[in-house]
């Protein structure tokens, strides 16, 4: 077989040194230095084998801890905290001394409620101490002895018992306390609706030695009230501002 030689192209036998042409050698490098390619070839294999080794000693530092070390290290569960029980105290019959305590409470109505404070359990007319209907809310206070019913609202003790929003300047229908749902001084009071009831209290125990001063009027008129008293309001607002 022939082949070109590398120098000056003529015909020349394949595997030939020289060019018979020329002269030219027809050798490769690594043929013509035969003492380079052997050092080379020792330089790559050693090369080879310190990168191998070096492999092995990274994967033995990084390999991971023990499981032992995971499991002193790992966190305690975290204890639940308790839920607060609600003071509210929902519609019913309850025997004051005995289901509840005697004191002040406050009643949360639903809309339109009703409670009525009794000295016995017969149902009679004569047992009632004391009964109102009312919206929004009201206060009661209730003696040992006695049975305290209401229906569609919630009873807290005046303590606990939710703050009167004052936001809006309006004190709607309800019963209030001077001094602590809002401040002594004089108010306007209007209707809402065609006749207006409003009536001060010296206590929440609704009997009639506990009014101060009440009226049935229609239009608006004021009304001046004192830290410590009661304002109840049917079919009437009262403006804070």
């Amino acid at each position: 077989m022939l082949v070109n030689c590398k120098t000056c192209g003529k015909e020349i036998g394949k595997g030939v040194k020289e060019c018979v042409h020329c002269g030219a050698d027809q050798r490769n490098f690594f043929m013509k230095h035969k003492i380079i390619t052997g050092i080379l070839a020792i330089v790559i294999i050693a090369g080879i084998g310190s990168a191998m080794g070096g492999g092995n000693k990274t994967a033995q530092t990084t390999a991971p801890a023990p499981a032992t070390t995971q499991t002193t290290t790992a966190s305690a569960p975290a204890t639940q905290a308790e839920t607060p029980k609600s003071s509210a105290i929902k519609a019913g019959m309850y025997k004051v001394g005995s289901d509840l305590s005697a004191g002040e409470y406050v009643l949360i109505s639903n809309g339109s409620s009703y409670f009525q404070v009794s000295k016995d359990s017969t149902g009679a007319l004569d047992s009632i101490v004391c009964n109102d209907t009312f919206t929004n809310r009201s206060y009661v206070t209730i003696n040992a002895g006695q049975y305290f019913e209401f229906k569609n609202c919630s009873a807290y003790p005046t303590a606990q018992a939710p703050t009167v929003d004052t936001s809006s300047g309006v004190l709607n229908a309800g019963m209030y306390i001077v001094g602590k749902d809002f401040s002594a001084g004089e108010y306007k009071v209007e209707v809402d609706g065609a006749n207006g009831y409003f009536e001060v209290d010296k206590d929440s125990l609704h009997s009639i030695n506990s009014i101060s001063a009440n009226d049935m009027f229609t239009g608006s008129k004021y009304v001046t009230v004192k830290t410590g008293q009661y304002i109840k309001l049917n079919n009437a607002k009262l403006y804070l501002k």
